[in-house]
Order: C-alpha cells, then structure tokens, then sequence
C-alpha cells in the first residue's frame, strides 16, 4: 500500500470517477511497520500469509492467516510491530459513498451513511475460523478478481458485490451503536499523531502535546500510554525512524542528512535504535532496497 507519510492519508485511492483502490502488499523481513494513520474510505483487508499484531481503533490484535480487518472510515489503524516473518495482505479501499444513490433511499439512509458517519460499529477484526469471515471472505475475493481481470463493464459488477458484502456483513455480523466517549478519546489522539507528523523534524516536548489535550503532562503520559500501547517519545521514535527508513529507501542523501532531518541530534543514538527496530545498520537498511 502506499505508505504516505501523513496521518491522514491524502492519496487518491482509485480514480475521480471509480474511486476503489486493490493493493496486494508483502512486508519481508528488515522493513519496518506502517505507523498508525487513517483515511476517509472504508477498507477490508485479509490476511494472506503469516501474522503480525495490528493496532485498531484503541485495541491490539494478533492477526493470522485467514482473518479479515474491517476498517470504516476515520479509524485509526496501523502495525504494533516490524513482522519477522513474510508477511503478506490484500486490501480494498474504497468510498463508500460510491454505492450511495444521488436520491435518499433506505440503502443510503439505513446502512451505508450510518457506517460511514460513525453512528454504528462493527468489529474490527473477524477471525478466520468466524462463520461470518468465511463468507465475507468469498465475495472479497470476487471483488479481487474481478478488479485485476477489468472484464468489460467491471465497475457494475465490482459495485454489485460491495453491496452484498454488507448485505452479509449486516446479515452475519453484530454491530453496535457508536460511544460518544470513545469518539472523544479517538480525536484526541489523532490531534497528537497528526502534530507528531506536522512538527517531528524538531524537538517536541511532553507539555506541548499535553496541551493539545488540555491535560497535565502526567494524566496525558498516562493517556498515550493505555490507548497507543508505547510511550508518546517511542512513538515520536517510531514515526521519525519510519521517515528516515523511507529517505534511506528512496533517495541518495547522506546517512547523516537523513538523521538529522529525521529529528534526531545524536547520530550514534540514530544507528542504534534504527538497528535496535529493523535489525540492520541504516547503511545496511539501504543496501537491501537496491
């Protein structure tokens, strides 16, 4: 998938007129995990090979061959962790108001901008062995397959069988109505995250990003801590090693250019805690990219 730094990802997914994205994505080993961010379209991902813990919406799950994610608009969502083994996934990313028609109708108003507002919710994650997975997994494969043949008319069909997947997800799954608590907590996370993002080149302290929650330096340490699983400088650490992996990939700059625009002073601190995250020195990181 592309990796877009930003938190709330800004890429096109798909195109103006059919905006639905597939991306078959491989994380082998000695490349690092994808930062927690969110999007405006909804996403369905499975699982094809391996597993790897995956952090959605305030929660960890240890994800496997088989499982489904179920991603509505808004959510936050990213790896816990660098896989140490292959580990591979399909996904599809698309706006759900795709399927809305321009005149209100009970699909729009009951089921599709009930999900895509946030006022009703799903579970994330469906294992493998879950009936219900086994037959959202089916039509997500249908989905799959009609995108990469594009047999004529496609988009009518790949539209058809979004609309019985949530008639399935409907059907099979449970949802619940959203807590207004648990929306409050999501959006003051993603306030700090997207500052992170907008200022990690810097020196970022504690107190400023415990006054954009309008908490006590130590009530948000707290905060950050139960709902991201890590501290809120090994977060800093983790995005800013995650730029620094993606400029050593994808440019020719200097080992130490890279450090410094990264957010980090101490070039030695760098070399140890990127081979401390992706097992291998940033000169030896770029060698494996070519």
């Amino acid at each position: 998938m592309n990796q877009n730094p930003n938190l709330m990802e800004t890429v096109q997914h798909g195109t103006v007129m059919f905006p639905l994205e597939y991306y078959h994505c491989v994380f082998p080993l000695g490349v690092g995990n994808l930062p927690v961010h969110w999007h405006e379209e909804f996403e369905i991902t499975l699982v094809r090979k391996g597993s790897c813990t995956y952090q959605v919406d305030l929660q960890s799950y240890r994800i496997t061959e088989g499982d489904l994610l179920l991603l509505p608009p808004g959510m936050l969502h990213g790896t816990g962790e660098r896989p140490d083994a292959e580990f591979i996934t399909d996904s599809l990313v698309f706006r759900l108001d795709m399927l809305e028609s321009q005149l209100p109708d009970s699909c729009t108003t009951r089921f599709l901008a009930p999900l895509a507002g946030g006022t009703i919710r799903f579970p994330v994650y469906l294992a493998a062995s879950d009936p219900a997975a086994g037959l959202l997994r089916s039509t997500f494969e249908a989905i799959c397959d009609i995108f990469l043949k594009k047999p004529a008319g496609y988009e009518l069909e790949i539209k058809s069988q979004l609309l019985h997947f949530f008639f399935l997800l409907y059907g099979h799954v449970p949802y619940q109505k959203n807590d207004p608590t648990h929306s409050e907590i999501t959006d003051k996370l993603k306030l700090v995250l997207q500052f992170i993002q907008d200022h990690y080149q810097r020196t970022v302290t504690v107190q400023e990003l415990a006054d954009l929650c309008h908490f006590s330096e130590y009530h948000f340490m707290r905060f950050f801590k139960r709902h991201m699983n890590m501290t809120c400088i090994e977060y800093m650490n983790q995005y800013r090693l995650e730029m620094a992996s993606r400029q050593l990939a994808g440019t020719e700059l200097p080992i130490t250019s890279i450090a410094l625009e990264s957010g980090f002073n101490n070039i030695s601190y760098f070399n140890r805690v990127f081979k401390k995250k992706f097992g291998v020195t940033p000169k030896e990181y770029r060698k494996l990219q070519l």
